[in-house]
């Protein structure tokens, strides 16, 4: 069942946008779509920005991790079968499994901690597209509302069409050519909301 309207949620400013803006913005929140959120904030962000949209990648993104989790963590398993005396043995069963639970989860930890801070934001005067490569290592790229030139998405495979997951690219006239949204869920959506925020940019609406 589709998720109801829910106008409150959105300032006065943005009120006068549109039904399908309202549409879009109000009917999908979630993790991977969170819609003017009020503790969001980043270096650089201007005294009167508004955060407009945050945008996280889907989980399907994350499943080679997920496989070399579990792979690992079924390493002790594999060598029990191909050695029996493993299994005999606790103390060097246990020296074994240890590490590689240990491992399995230091995966996981590590997935999520790039899916959280792996973000896409759209404010009422640029976008942001923040990747988290490890602890001290991240890139940001922004381009101004103003500056984007053209929008398209893409869905990759068989899978992407599946799960509605997809790509959105945006070429703009700034220092950096081409920023994406990668991975996200329902792309053509995110789409629709930046050509929305685009038309009243440039009536002045906002």
């Amino acid at each position: 069942m589709a998720k109801r309207e829910n106008p409150n949620l959105i300032p006065k400013k943005f009120r006068n946008l549109g039904k399908t803006f309202t549409e879009n913005i109000t009917s999908k929140e979630s993790p991977y779509f969170l819609p003017f959120p009020r503790d969001i904030s980043f270096y650089g962000k201007e005294k009167d920005e508004e955060v407009i949209l945050v945008v996280r990648s889907h989980w399907i993104k994350y499943l080679p991790f997920l496989a070399a989790s579990l792979l690992v963590l079924f390493f002790p398993l594999i060598f029990i079968l191909l050695d029996t005396t493993l299994s005999e043995n606790v103390v060097l069963f246990l020296a074994f499994f240890i590490p590689c639970l240990t491992l399995s989860l230091s995966i996981i930890v590590y997935a999520f901690i790039r899916w959280f801070y792996n973000v896409n934001i759209i404010t009422d005067k640029r976008i942001i597209d923040l990747d988290f490569t490890s602890v001290v290592s991240h890139s940001l790229s922004e381009a101004r509302l103003e500056k984007i030139e053209d929008i398209t998405h893409k869905q990759l495979g068989l899978v992407g069409s599946l799960f509605d997951v997809g790509t959105v690219y945006f070429q703009t006239a700034g220092a950096t050519a081409e920023i994406e949204f990668s991975s996200i869920r329902e792309p053509r959506i995110i789409q629709d909301i930046l050509y929305d925020l685009l038309d009243s940019k440039k009536k002045g609406d906002i």
